[in-house]
């Protein structure tokens, strides 16, 4: 990337920030009209598009990142949120999982607890948050794992009083190992 590009894409992740979101994708358009390899653009652009609310060319604008840089955890985790926005909850729930295989943290294990309760996938979220939980600790999420335990006993589901049982874990590891194989 040289300067003029990096000083665009500045430039245009600044507008981002303003929310100034047609100035910004006119700028990460003329960035990509100079160079078309630039995986930052693609996903700056995918947010840009994301803030119009033109979330499939948005979709697109974070393949076309991934598609130059696989392990753009930024992208992913758009895409990911993206996904989720759009109740497209089991596409979600795969993309936060690549995250987690690509190194992703305490917060995308969070995100993926809200797509798996969102998913009815109770035991796995509360996993998911212990976890999390076991990283950082937020007030916020006591209050998630509090909440998926009331929607575990309303459902008269089993809850794992301080962490997730050891085959939980494991479990949401393998199923993150074979998507990865796919």
């Amino acid at each position: 990337m040289n300067n003029k590009e990096t000083v665009l894409l500045h430039r245009g992740m600044d507008k981002v920030k303003q929310k100034k979101y047609d100035e910004a994708l006119d700028i990460f358009e003329r960035v990509l009209a100079l160079n078309q390899n630039i995986p930052e653009a693609w996903n700056n652009q995918g947010v840009a598009l994301y803030g119009l609310g033109r979330y499939e060319e948005a979709l697109q604008s974070y393949d076309r990142c991934l598609a130059i840089d696989p392990e753009n955890l930024d992208a992913l985790r758009n895409k990911g949120f993206l996904l989720r926005s759009q109740k497209r909850l089991e596409e979600a729930l795969q993309v936060y999982d690549s995250v987690l295989q690509k190194g992703g943290d305490a917060f995308d294990m969070e995100a993926t607890a809200a797509v798996l309760t969102a998913l009815g996938r109770l035991v796995e979220a509360l996993s998911c948050l212990y976890l999390a939980r076991e990283e950082m600790s937020l007030e916020r999420l006591e209050d998630e794992i509090a909440m998926v335990k009331e929607l575990m006993e309303q459902r008269g589901i089993p809850v794992p009083q301080e962490r997730a049982p050891p085959d939980i874990a494991l479990q949401r590891n393998l199923q993150r190992g074979l998507q990865g194989k796919e």
